[in-house]
């Protein structure tokens, strides 16, 4: 058997981040990997500039998440963002450089941020040989954050208590056992569904495995913002288990 940490997630919006080009800012249908780190380095106390820290973090979990809203509904709201007007002389390394080195340039451009409602999801973590913090440390962490958490972005605080649980079992069980332990039956009418499961473990066997995807959302540099690749599966939940 298998030991995980098994905690819930729940917004009235939330904001997954992904690739952003153009004016939209996308959101991912399900929490990413660098969100779902980064929200348990926060509850630890991680601050974004100790890289070195946050780099060793970020390499020794794996996650898996069980979406349980299965009707997705999304919002957009609009924003105007300053940016400096196109200028191939200068090269600007940070948004610092953007608005205090060319005032001048600055100009408003129009943005819109996409977000998930009512998104309800639990994830289980695992952690291997090299994890900075046991299992039961980022339980405590969970229960008493150094840092606010939300999900994706500062608008999207959490609406639920986080209910972290140290259980044991196959994934699978673990998913199936959480569901009838933790879920609130206030959002019984949200979870119609939820048997897709998402997680990077390649070792994990006792999910029915279905589809591979290369996904760009592991995080490398949070002072540079870069992100990094990694594989994630997905596929069904064995409920006979």
């Amino acid at each position: 058997m298998k030991r995980y940490l098994v905690f819930q997630l729940y917004a009235p919006l939330a904001s997954w981040g992904v690739e952003a080009v153009g004016e939209v800012r996308h959101t991912a249908p399900v929490p990413t990997r660098s969100a779902i780190l980064g929200l348990l380095a926060a509850a630890v106390g991680i601050r974004r500039e100790e890289e070195e820290r946050l780099a060793l973090f970020n390499q020794h979990y794996h996650l898996a998440l069980r979406p349980l809203s299965s009707v997705e509904r999304w919002l957009r709201d609009y924003h105007t963002v300053s940016m400096p007007r196109e200028n191939k002389k200068h090269r600007y390394v940070t948004r610092r450089d953007e608005l205090r080195m060319a005032p001048a340039e600055v100009g408003t451009i129009i943005t819109q941020r996409e977000y998930r409602c009512d998104g309800y999801w639990h994830i289980a973590v695992s952690e291997q040989s090299q994890a900075p913090e046991d299992l039961a440390t980022l339980h405590a962490a969970l229960l008493a954050p150094r840092f606010p958490l939300y999900l994706g972005r500062k608008s999207c605080p959490l609406a639920l208590p986080l209910s972290p649980r140290l259980m044991e079992g196959s994934l699978n069980q673990v998913f199936i056992q959480a569901a009838r332990e933790m879920a609130p039956s206030e959002l019984s009418m949200l979870m119609k569904g939820g048997s897709r499961c998402y997680w990077d473990d390649p070792n994990e066997e006792s999910l029915l495995r279905q589809e591979q995807q290369h996904c760009h959302n592991q995080s490398v540099s949070r002072k540079r913002w870069q992100f990094g690749r990694y594989t994630r599966f997905s596929g069904l939940l064995q409920e006979a288990e």
